[in-house]
This record gives C-alpha cells, structure tokens and sequence, in this order.
C-alpha cells in the first residue's frame, strides 16, 4: 500500500481543487502514470504515480484537498485493496456509533459553564478553545453582542469589507491611505472570527447581514476583499448585484493608471500598479502589487492575479481568470473566460476558455556556501 501525495513547492498553500482525475478508481496503472490534477492559488499541479499499483480515490472531483494529505493509494493487488476498504468500512461504521470524546481545554471549559454553551455540541475533531466556545455562544445569541460598525466624517464614503483574512489587510492598507473612503466593518462567514477585529476595523458578522446593515445605513458600498478566489468573488458580487449592494474601487495611491483608463466597481488595485494609456477594466478585478497591463488591454471581470504579473500591449483577459506570480503576457495574446495560469508563465499565444495553463516546477538545491580560507 503506498499514499499518493501531491508534489509541491508552493509554500503559500495548504489546500488545493482536485479539477480532474485522468484514470478510474480501481483502475491498475503503472508507475509515473499521471493519476491526477490539483489547482492551487499559484500553481496547476500534475500528481503522478509513484509506483505501479491499483489506484483508490481518496477525493473527489473538484473537492478541496488538504496538500499535505494523500489523495489516493495504490495497492500491489485487488485482495489488498479490499481488505484495506473493509477496515476502513469498520473503522468508520464503529467511529459513527462510539458518541465523540468532548476535548477541551480547562479554561475552555470553565468559560463554557459561564456563557452557557453545551461543550458536547461543538464537534470540531480538535481541542476546543475559549475562543471556539465564545463563537458558539455569539452564534447562538444572535447578533447583539457583536460591535456596531465605526462611523465616518460626513462626505467620507462608508466601506464594509466581504472577508476578513489577508485580503482584507491588503484592502485596509490602501484605504488607509484614503481621504474619502473609510473602512467601518468587516463581514466574515467564519464565526471564529466574529466579535475580532482588523487593523482597528471590526468583524460584524457573517455575510448573511450584508442586507441588513446596508439597509441600517451602515455603510455605503462594499469591498469583496478575497484574493485567493475568483469563483467566490464572482459569487459575492452577484450577491450585492442581487441587493443592490454597490461596490467600491480600492486604488493604492501608488498605482500608475492613464487618464484615459475605464474602470468597472469593485476593483482592488495593490501597491505599485500600473494601466496603461487605452486599458478597460471590468468589475470586481483583484490586482496585486507590481502588476501591469500595458495599453489598450482589455480585461473582464472577477479575475485575480498574484504579483508582478505583466502583460503588453493589447492583450484580452476575459472573466474569471487567475493569474499567479511573475507572468509575463505578450501582446495580442487572448486568455479566455476561467483560465488558469500557473506562476512563472510566459505566455505567447492566446489561451482557450477553461483551460490552465502550467509550468514545470524546478527543484532548486541549497547548498553551503564555499568560503575561502583567512
């Protein structure tokens, strides 16, 4: 038996999308077949097999996998792999009528018994926390206990933010250098983090109160501060499309854009930017810093690109495209809507739609400096 374990040297993921299986479960294949293909933030990855074997799924198609975990095992023969399928059959069927062991720490448990909160009820396969039985006690409280969102000077638009994990402090950082938009509250769907703030700015709740604060008069557009994600950014834009949410532009002061540039809503534009004479840019991009799009680019909406991502002249970008770290696009060259391109590109020509564009990853060896005798 021998775990098939995603190869990879992207140090900013722990979690991939697993878009494709190339070979059937149960299928027997020989070693180095490619088995699979995982998508990360930053990179289209190939899973091959290690040895020959008969391949089980541990994962489904387009499932979020942890990177560090296997996604299959190969098995010597079809005994071994039965037998390992009944065992895990069993573990499973006893895990699921054994009632789970409460896991707490002391002062978790102490904070329980004050707020009420039933430790037994939080199965959450780790130690719990003070601050896992303080989000349950919120989550069944309500929303009175949480902080109201900031104020602003009069003529200041008023920005919530839709996520509150790094996106959002690169979006703080811009505004924070803004005499006329004001960050006031942050939405988050993770209740952990609920009753938090960033950078001063606190966490109001989830997304299900965008409708609600924004029909209070909390604030006045919002911001979808999620970088990692073009298809949760899609879904949230349409969300505030749906309420009549609108959203704001975010632009680090010092990004370069042309007069004559056309931007949509909902565009974050990191430090250090550029648009060239000519660009259109649709709604709801996030571009990182040192990113340019030279002139007369044209690009979608929804997209999201690592840093120093750029492009000459007269390149498309259509929806929904993710773009990596330090690509460099030449001109004409069109990338259709859901494409995917891995970092370190160079891309020449033009890139159908739904289609990913990859680079091999190469092993770089650290070794001691050789130093010369004093």
């Amino acid at each position: 038996m021998k775990p098939v374990i995603v190869p990879t040297s992207d140090v900013n993921s722990e979690h991939g999308l697993l878009v494709a299986w190339f070979v059937d479960d149960g299928a027997k294949v020989e070693a180095d077949t490619l088995l699979a293909e995982i998508e990360t933030s930053k990179a289209v990855l190939e899973v091959v097999a290690p040895e020959a074997g008969i391949v089980l799924h541990l994962a489904e198609r387009l499932q979020e996998v942890p990177l560090a975990d296997p996604i299959a095992m190969l098995f010597e023969t079809s005994a071994d792999l039965a037998e390992y399928v009944r065992e895990r059959e069993t573990r499973a069927a006893a895990a699921a009528a054994a009632p789970a062991p409460v896991r707490a720490s002391v002062k978790a448990v102490q904070r329980a018994a004050e707020v009420g909160v039933d430790l037994a009820t939080l199965q959450l396969g780790r130690l719990i926390t003070v601050k896992d039985v303080e989000a349950a006690a919120r989550e069944t409280g309500g929303h009175d206990d949480l902080p109201a969102p900031l104020a602003a000077e009069p003529g200041v638009q008023r920005i919530l933010l839709i996520g509150g994990a790094l996106g959002a402090t690169q979006v703080l950082d811009i505004l924070a250098g803004s005499a006329t938009q004001r960050a006031v509250a942050i939405v988050d769907d993770d209740r952990q983090r609920w009753g938090a703030d960033v950078h001063g700015v606190p966490i109001v709740g989830g997304t299900d109160r965008l409708d609600a604060l924004f029909a209070e008069g909390a604030y006045d557009a919002a911001i979808i501060a999620i970088g990692t994600s073009v298809e949760t950014r899609r879904r949230f834009r349409e969300v505030c499309a749906e309420a009549r949410i609108p959203l704001a532009n975010a632009i680090d002061p010092t990004a370069k854009i042309a007069t004559d540039v056309v931007l949509g809503q909902g565009n974050i534009i990191c430090a250090f930017a550029h648009l060239g004479t000519g660009v259109r840019m649709g709604d709801n991009n996030f571009l990182s810093a040192y990113t340019s799009f030279d002139h007369h680019s044209r690009i979608g909406s929804d997209n999201a690109t690592g840093p120093s991502c750029v492009s000459s002249g007269k390149v498309t970008v259509g929806d929904r495209v993710r773009l990596g770290t330090g690509i460099f696009i030449e001109p004409d060259v069109v990338l259709g809507d859901g494409v995917v391109v891995a970092s370190g590109a160079v891309i020449v020509q033009s890139v159908p739609a739904e289609h990913a564009v990859k680079t091999k990853v190469v092993t770089t060896t650290v070794v001691p400096q050789r130093r010369s005798g004093r």
